[in-house]
């Protein structure tokens, strides 16, 4: 099951995945810093996000030199371990093979991770390392779960399981592809805090003590493992110092210095500088939306667009065949987005109601990861959803897992979400179609 996964993600990722064959939409920004990493070691120019997603873009060009397959192969080979993470994390939580396989099948055929996983961007690498660092989570649960016995000491709720700490490693990855990855540092925290304090029936002094301990050893294995990894990313800005670009403003400012407290005290001033750049980033784009339309696919993003004029015909310029056009439109399958939005109060009444521990830990990153960017009170894109697909998947496996027929429920989840990849496909894999086919792929106004 694990390979027949992993091959169903990949192929439908890598299929032609050198076309379009040009950089196209923020391929132009990514692309091209992961270029100058393997020629300088660093940005040429001013850098938007941490490094480790655009090694992830080098390795592929390193492998497979400067062509789209290179520059996209490394984030559609995160896409699709990504799908079988999922089912890997399904499996820890629901105990059963369908239902974790047909999560992993939800998100393997969404439009929005297909779409992320088949362009030169840092989301579908980040949707990996969350997922992933979700998954040891859950193995360090069991762990903690089969050890622990009555009347247990404070060190092993301090200390946790190995996996807890390979999660610290997995999240210092995650926010150093780019800093919304600290919310899944949140949703860890909790997760670990849930597991070590519920279920016990200890007195109140006892239960305080052991929150402080957890607390403690969270900061540890789960704050400060991922600050090392976080800085141990930028070990190529720091061996090419002199070529970045905050140490060449440094030196306008008539500062050149390069001793190891030199390039400490830049760093640092660049990353202040990172979070005054995103905090008062204001530019306009059409596809910029509300966090609100988000789960109900309300405003997708169109990444890349093509047709064939007279006047291009005429010339032998076409990319497409004349009068067709082209899309690849980064928009969630409505046959897994739309049955989700009825799946969420299911899971919520579960984990209230029926203290379904299995919903309320989905529950959690599903939040997390969503929420804060409503508190953030500006718009945003709706890519930035890609590492809640993985959720949303586990989400409506679990509420159909939970009814009185759950076969015949996941039978038609499964369907739904194979005729909307059916359907959709073309805008997804940015096959050309005749306008009238085309529009037919957009129901809504607020897609076009």
């Amino acid at each position: 099951m694990p390979l027949a996964l992993l091959g169903l993600a990949a192929a439908i990722r890598l299929w032609d995945l050198g076309d379009p064959d040009r950089l196209y939409f923020d391929e132009k920004y990514y692309a091209v810093d992961a270029s100058d990493y393997l020629a300088r070691g660093v940005e040429e120019g001013r850098p938007a996000h941490p490094p480790m997603g655009k090694w992830v873009i080098a390795a592929g060009l390193e492998l497979f030199g400067s062509t789209p397959f290179g520059w996209r192969v490394g984030v559609a080979v995160a896409g699709s371990i990504t799908v079988l993470l999922t089912y890997l994390s399904g499996l820890r939580l629901f105990r059963r093979t369908a239902p974790a396989a047909l999560a992993a099948v939800l998100v393997a055929l969404d439009g929005l991770a297909v779409t992320a996983s088949r362009i030169a961007m840092l989301d579908a690498v980040l949707a990996l390392f969350v997922v992933a660092a979700f998954s040891l989570v859950l193995l360090d649960r069991d762990a903690r779960l089969r050890t622990r016995e009555a009347g247990e000491g404070l060190r092993r709720s301090l200390v946790g399981s190995r996996y807890r700490w390979l999660a610290g490693v997995t999240l210092g990855f995650a926010v150093a592809t780019k800093w919304s990855g600290l919310l899944a540092v949140g949703l860890a925290g909790l997760l670990v805090l849930g597991t070590e304090l519920s279920g016990r029936g200890e007195p109140f002094r006892q239960a305080t003590r052991r929150a402080v301990a957890v607390t403690g050893g969270a900061v540890l294995s789960l704050l400060m493992v991922p600050a090392v990894v976080y800085l141990a990313t930028f070990t190529g800005w720091f061996a090419n110092y002199s070529e970045s670009y905050a140490a060449q403003q440094a030196c306008e400012a008539g500062d050149c210095g390069t001793s190891v407290g030199d390039r400490l005290g830049t760093w640092a001033q660049s990353q202040v500088d990172l979070v005054d750049y995103h905090v008062g980033l204001e530019a306009s784009h059409p596809y910029r939306s509300s966090p609100l339309g988000w789960p109900w696919l309300e405003r997708p993003v169109l990444v890349y667009a093509e047709s064939c004029t007279t006047a291009q015909q005429e010339a032998g310029e076409c990319e497409v065949p004349p009068d067709t056009r082209a899309r690849i439109v980064m928009l969630g399958n409505p046959g897994l987005w739309w049955p989700a939005l009825l799946a969420y109060p299911v899971l919520l009444w579960r984990a209230v109601a029926r203290r379904d521990g299995v919903a309320a830990t989905i529950l959690v990153p599903l939040a997390l990861l969503w929420v804060p960017w409503l508190a953030a009170n500006k718009p945003g894109y709706f890519f930035y959803m890609v590492p809640v697909v993985p959720f949303i998947a586990l989400g409506l496996a679990r509420a159909v897992q939970a009814t009185r027929r759950p076969r015949l429920l996941g039978a038609v989840a499964l369907a739904l979400s194979a005729a909307g990849f059916a359907f959709f496909a073309p805008v997804w894999l940015g096959l050309p179609l005749e306008s009238d086919a085309l529009d037919l792929r957009f129901w809504l106004d607020s897609w076009n």
